[in-house]
């Protein structure tokens, strides 16, 4: 199968050879290279699509995301095609072996494409359909995560959706791959595309967040919520009082499940609705964890793996807000 990616195609689905649309007649090959063949997902910004890179005798898979015009204003696409290059260079420093290469990125036909890494994996929702989450498993995904936050903010780069479906976890080796950060910010202010001004998963998003502001506190926040989603398989919101500002996500835990004290300190500071009372930074969870494991009951030694974080920041924290920071491309 391969897709035609006109977005006013009506009958996308083409045979796995063809070069040309037989519906539209378009070029099937982006950039007479990457060829998708499945639809991956969709939002309000653009499609996601598996591709095969056809120039490479392998012929490698790789994920292709395409993001939409809907404003016929020449200047204002010469403008957003700008910003989207700038973010893409922004994209391209985050050389980490827990986020997705950028392969390439480019237009085509007024649209705008990512080619990157294809992470062959399941995501942490898909994981969640076998169980929740137990202790232990919760102290390996912040140990694992944790050095990933620390490492794009102090590039200046803000996630601002971290969730389950964002998370893989990577087929080959078990690492946990962090995907799809927030590119569509910049696109979204030059009213280019049909997206909300807010970029995040409302169920996941901190408070500042909403308000239009981010910090790296903002992702700590996020994380902390999809622990506790990992832990209770209950949609967050369900577990937020809005009247005391505060979680009770104990309250929804399985029965017969604990949580020890330690690891409940360290979600609750997480968790904390006020950036004055939560974590500014992965280094200062990656502390208490370090500490907490080394204290901690004999079963939870095994997990004991510290990271030493780095103290010393680029930036300081109350500048670092969502017209300041950097929004990565994916």
């Amino acid at each position: 199968m391969t897709y035609c990616l006109d977005p006013e195609c009506q009958q996308p689905e083409n045979p796995s050879t063809a070069k040309f649309c037989l519906n539209c007649g378009s070029n099937l090959l982006l950039r007479q290279r990457y060829r998708p063949i499945q639809l991956l997902g969709r939002g309000g910004f653009g499609k996601t699509f598996l591709a095969i890179d056809e120039d490479i005798p392998s012929q490698p898979r790789c994920a292709v995301k395409q993001f939409h015009f809907y404003d016929p204003d020449p200047e204002l696409i010469k403008k957003a095609i700008e910003l989207f290059h700038i973010e893409a260079v922004c994209l391209d420093q985050l050389k980490h072996e827990q986020i997705p290469n950028l392969l390439a990125c480019f237009e085509q036909k007024k649209q705008i494409y990512l080619v990157q890494e294809f992470i062959e994996g399941r995501n942490l929702k898909q994981e969640l359909s076998e169980g929740v989450y137990n202790e232990n498993k919760i102290w390996q995904l912040l140990q694992d995560l944790l050095p990933v936050l620390q490492f794009i903010h102090n590039k200046r780069v803000i996630h601002r959706d971290i969730k389950p479906e964002n998370i893989i976890r990577r087929q080959s080796d078990n690492k946990l791959v962090l995907i799809d950060f927030g590119i569509a910010k910049l696109l979204t202010d030059s009213a280019l595309l049909r997206s909300a001004t807010l970029i995040g998963s409302k169920d996941y998003v901190a408070p500042e967040q909403l308000r239009g502001k981010v910090f790296p506190a903002s992702d700590l926040y996020s994380l902390g919520v999809t622990c506790i989603r990992l832990m209770t398989q209950v949609p967050p919101l369900d577990m937020y009082d809005c009247h005391s500002e505060r979680w009770w996500w104990r309250d929804f835990l399985p029965k017969g499940t604990s949580v020890s004290s330690k690891l409940g300190e360290v979600l609750d500071k997480l968790l904390q609705t006020h950036l004055s009372q939560r974590y500014r930074f992965a280094e200062e969870v990656l502390q208490d964890i370090n500490a907490a494991l080394e204290s901690c009951q004999p079963n939870l030694l095994a997990l004991k793996n510290p990271i030493a974080p780095t103290l010393t920041n680029p930036h300081n924290s109350s500048n670092l807000n969502a017209s300041q920071t950097p929004d990565p491309p994916i």
